[in-house]
């Protein structure tokens, strides 16, 4: 009974350290906000941009609770289709601190020129931040599987992410696209696909060579519907279908997965090749995109023209 006694002192001991112990605590989502350390911008620059000489990541940045000894920008990049990144390109030591970081910085950055850098190429940019005692905080969400060198992943929680404060210095992203009208190209389309060119004989994402869909504004320069996947066949597979307006060309953005497939991986992709489209008339739109881009169940991609028009 001692020996029992003496246990629960003990464990009462450490609950009590490690609630009253707040140094021990380096994670403002598991302990308070303000303890953390993190940067905002008092003004959140724009996400699109309608030229590269234009293209510039300006404002003044807040340290929020005075607590913040130095913040670092990385970027990750889509040049031309290709990936490039630099990390720690951009390093702020005191704040509030006025920051204007123009196209030819990031290129250089990049280790390519502003000539490079074209309309369609997008940027993702993650802020790091270091507390006044060294705790470092990062702008994603730390992954700490086996396969993590976990002694260099820093202590954010994927809710802290969602706060938007919290994102608007340490993760946001730019893309060199032309804003179009919010009125335009939303609204009741038909949407039809090429007939011969259906992957395994059957329908895909229609049920028949055309179906209605709605499309919704997504950005300024996105739009979106959501298509039923295979519906002949009774699955309820409902997807978002993006489409990225990039000054004057249309194309489907990333890919469009089906969550199907013999391995799991049937999904529709852009082609890269952009469509034109007239900004004052949305009455259709056309696109051009690979089906089965992944080979999957032992067929090989289809090539589909998509058109929308509208009602």
């Amino acid at each position: 009974m001692k020996n029992l006694k003496f246990i629960y002192c003990i464990l009462v001991g450490m609950i009590i350290v490690s609630c009253t112990d707040q140094s021990t605590f380096r994670n403002p989502a598991i302990h308070e906000l303000e303890n953390g350390s993190f940067v905002e911008w008092q003004t959140v620059p724009p996400t699109s941009f309608d030229s590269v000489e234009g293209f510039a990541i300006s404002g003044s940045l807040q340290d929020v609770n005075s607590n913040t000894s130095s913040y670092s920008l990385s970027v990750e990049a889509k040049i031309d289709g290709a990936i490039v990144s630099a990390e720690d390109f951009y390093t702020v030591n005191s704040f509030p601190a006025e920051v204007n970081i123009t196209v030819t910085d990031i290129a250089t950055a990049l280790g390519l020129n502003a000539t490079d850098i074209s309309m369609g190429d997008f940027f993702q940019f993650y802020g790091k931040t270091t507390r006044n005692d060294g705790t470092v905080f990062y702008g994603t969400s730390p992954d700490y599987g086996s396969h993590q060198d976990n002694s260099k992943i820093g202590y954010t929680q994927s809710n802290l992410n969602l706060n938007a404060s919290y994102t608007s210095a340490m993760s946001f992203n730019a893309i060199l696209a032309c804003p179009i009208p919010n009125n335009m190209f939303v609204g009741t389309y038909n949407m039809t696909v090429d007939p011969e060119n259906i992957l395994f004989g059957v329908p895909s994402y229609y049920s028949d060579v055309d179906v209605e869909v709605q499309i919704f504004e997504g950005s300024v320069y996105q739009r979106y519907f959501e298509v039923d996947f295979f519906p002949d066949f009774g699955f309820d597979t409902n997807s978002p279908f993006i489409l990225d307006f990039i000054c004057g060309g249309v194309d489907a953005n990333a890919y469009i997965a089906y969550g199907l497939g013999c391995s799991g991986s049937l999904y529709t992709k852009g082609d890269g090749n952009f469509t034109a489209y007239d900004e004052a008339d949305d009455s259709v739109i056309t696109i051009t995109v690979t089906d089965n881009a992944g080979s999957d169940c032992g067929g090989g991609p289809v090539a589909q023209t998509i058109t929308l028009t509208k009602k």
